[in-house]
């Protein structure tokens, strides 16, 4: 095989993957788009089989030096260990959480759908007798209702906003991480789910009998719709851990429990950064009077509206190298 010919046939696949290399290097692996790391494992493979040929016909030659540096620059860059740094893992959580949510749909629809039958049955009872709110909620609980003291504004007034805020990460993390937690029991994150949704139903009708409704909404939902998905996502993540282990297929039960808690947590991480910032919302801008109503509502449902997009809209990104090969 003549030198010319074999370098003259394949100098573009050649100068291609450098091309490639070099964008890798200057701006990250992750600026190339799907096609193109496609293209740089293909090229990889190339330029390792072309290696093999021209050590067989040109052994001697220069060729086989240029190709066998080439071949080994790109096998370090399409195989390379993934980095570790913070603003890779963050990548890969931006990711991985909304894949996994959308891999077990099916859980967040059960666990909404427990939540909303409790929010009915919550409602319903309280409508036709006002006897099961306080059975539910406690009597105390009511009667700030009654008096339209529900939003306890004394509390604000004693307390530095900072602290409060502060309490309601601790307190919200937690249940969050109870409900994902005792998700091998089944019923336990169940429960926790139409109970919430119970308590909800609850306080919403009352808040309508006695007048104050408007308020209630004014105050929860610029919190509230992030942080009821977030015990969504979490009672989602502890069903899914329950069917790991209720279904583990071709796995033994154990094998398959630990396969649900792994998916079962990377879904209850997607609730954090939203527990995260409704404690924050809460702290400072819910029981706020001098921001109107309007405006406080119509950024609880910005932020929920932005938290289901990156849910449901981001799309998975295979690993570099399985693109890549």
């Amino acid at each position: 095989m003549d030198l010319r010919e074999t370098v003259g046939k394949n100098r573009p696949s050649w100068e291609r993957l450098e091309m490639l290399m070099a964008q890798a290097r200057s701006r990250g692996l992750s600026t190339l788009a799907p096609a193109e790391l496609k293209e740089l494992g293909m090229l990889h493979r190339k330029v390792s089989a072309d290696l093999a040929t021209a050590r067989t016909f040109h052994g001697e030659s220069r060729l086989v030096g240029y190709l066998n540096d080439l071949a080994l620059r790109s096998h370090n860059m399409v195989y390379r260990a993934p980095g570790n740094s913070i603003k890779s893992v963050l990548s890969g959580l931006w990711r991985s959480i909304p894949a996994a949510v959308q891999r077990h749909h099916g859980a967040l629809a059960v666990s909404t759908g427990l939540f909303l039958c409790g929010m009915i049955l919550g409602a319903v009872g309280t409508v036709l007798d006002e006897s099961v709110a306080n059975m539910v909620l406690g009597s105390r609980f009511v009667e700030g209702i009654r008096s339209g003291e529900y939003l306890h504004p004394n509390l604000f007034g004693l307390m530095p906003r900072s602290v409060i805020s502060a309490g309601y990460v601790t307190n919200n993390i937690s249940v969050a991480l109870n409900t994902f937690a005792f998700g091998i029991t089944g019923v336990i994150p169940a429960w926790l789910l139409f109970f919430n949704g119970n308590n909800l139903g609850i306080v919403i009708v009352l808040c309508g009998q006695y007048g104050i409704l408007g308020r209630f909404l004014a105050f929860v939902i610029p919190h509230g719709i992030i942080e009821i998905s977030a015990i969504l996502l979490a009672g989602a993540g502890g069903l899914t851990t329950f069917d790991g282990w209720l279904h583990p297929g071709d796995y033994s039960r154990s094998r398959g429990l630990r396969h649900g808690a792994r998916e079962g947590l990377m879904i209850t991480a997607g609730a954090i950064p939203a527990l995260l910032v409704a404690a924050v919302v809460e702290g400072f801008i819910s029981p706020s009077p001098s921001i109107p109503p309007a405006l406080r509502i119509g950024l609880g449902v910005a932020l929920g509206l932005l938290l289901w997009a990156w849910l449901l809209g981001v799309r998975p990104r295979q690993a570099i190298e399985d693109r890549a090969v």
